[in-house]
């Protein structure tokens, strides 16, 4: 999906800011959501900010852990 996707609508989160938190030591869904704000409106991005976490870990060759 392209950087500027729209991740979390209530608080306008992209991949792009997601991605940005992660490399600036944000590191889970929690730490992500204190940054970004994703996840802390209605709650209906969580299973796709967990699937980017995931894929940010894997990337790295660390465990994911939304399953």
């Amino acid at each position: 999906m392209p950087g500027s996707t729209t991740i979390c609508r209530c608080n306008t989160v992209t991949k792009n800011d997601i991605v940005h938190a992660w490399e600036d030591g944000a590191d889970s869904v929690r730490k992500v959501a204190a940054t970004t704000r994703a996840t802390t409106g209605c709650g209906g991005c969580t299973e796709a900010v967990c699937g980017l976490v995931d894929w940010l870990k894997a990337s790295e060759g660390a465990v994911p852990t939304c399953a």
